[in-house]
């Protein structure tokens, strides 16, 4: 082979590879961009939730109004629970029925972790909703009569706090030393010689024909169709000291209480300036809010 050839061929050579070389530089950056598309990982929505929450009596339009704007800004959903008795919903929130409930006071909550060892928290103070006597016979609470009959619940903390109000109307007179939870065994002095029939929180004002007063808490009493602060005839003052026990909380496990959802729904659409609006237009001050 001459060697003008030889560098013929050489030269072919080296184009052709250059050539080459060209192409698949070409063709690098889609097959990069491609390989970065499928690897890029989109991120999923999480599943809507329905959380349950537990609460007493029929009227709950605070709660209503405040689940319809969470449920249309998050996508999830609140499940209202009802119950008719105050011990029912503790027993549902301690066996993981419910999420969390809205309805007992500070001190029925810490009963209740005292005596079932249920590891409750409350994460928000509500309202307090305050206790009053009531009469379908009389107009004046200081004219119950000697050997009067007057209703009290029976549920501890609500036992306690109808004594402590009967004491502070002074119809009755309890043991200095009595503590926050207290029975009838510790009023120390009955002038009038009071009988006191002992029923469950929602029966007492069904009881109101039969006696001569009763002690009923607000939700209930409005359910029965009264306003609290027009209609009883002593109520108990929301300032005392004592009255800090009677505080509405909204309680969960505590294994929930950092929980995003719950918090979110509790402190972004329920413990709100609306929140507050919608109480007093329903509740016309007979319920005060505590946030």
């Amino acid at each position: 082979m001459s060697q003008f050839r030889k560098i013929a061929l050489s030269l072919g050579l080296l184009l052709g590879l250059t050539a080459c070389g060209g192409a698949n530089t070409g063709n690098d950056a889609p097959a990069k961009e491609a390989d970065t598309a499928n690897n890029t990982q989109v991120e999923e929505k999480a599943e809507p939730r329905t959380l349950k929450l537990g609460v007493v009596g029929e009227r709950n339009e605070p709660w209503q109004e405040a689940i319809k704007k969470y449920e249309a800004d998050s996508g999830n959903k609140v499940e209202l629970v009802r119950f008719s008795d105050y011990n029912q919903p503790n027993d549902a929130l301690k066996d993981g029925d419910i999420d969390l409930s809205s309805f007992a006071t500070r001190i029925f909550i810490e009963d209740y972790n005292k005596n079932q060892n249920a590891g409750f928290y409350y994460i928000a103070d509500t309202v307090i909703a305050p206790m009053g006597i009531y009469s379908s016979k009389l107009e004046d609470y200081k004219d119950i009569p000697d050997g009067g009959t007057i209703a009290i619940p029976v549920e501890v903390s609500n036992n306690s706090r109808a004594l402590y109000i009967l004491d502070a109307a002074g119809i009755i007179k309890v043991r200095e030393d009595a503590g926050d939870f207290i029975t009838l065994d510790d009023i120390a002095e009955n002038p009038k010689n009071i009988e006191f029939i002992e029923l469950p929180a929602d029966q007492v004002s069904r009881s109101l024909e039969d006696v001569d007063a009763a002690l009923i808490n607000s939700d209930m009493a409005m359910e029965a169709g009264f306003i609290p602060t027009e209609d009883a005839i002593y109520l108990e003052d929301p300032e005392h000291e004592r009255s800090k026990n009677f505080i509405n909380v909204i309680a969960v496990k505590e294994e929930n209480k950092e929980d995003p959802d719950i918090l979110d729904l509790v402190n972004n659409y329920f413990l709100t300036d609306e929140t507050k609006e919608v109480y007093e237009r329903e509740y016309k001050g007979s319920v005060i809010c505590m946030w």
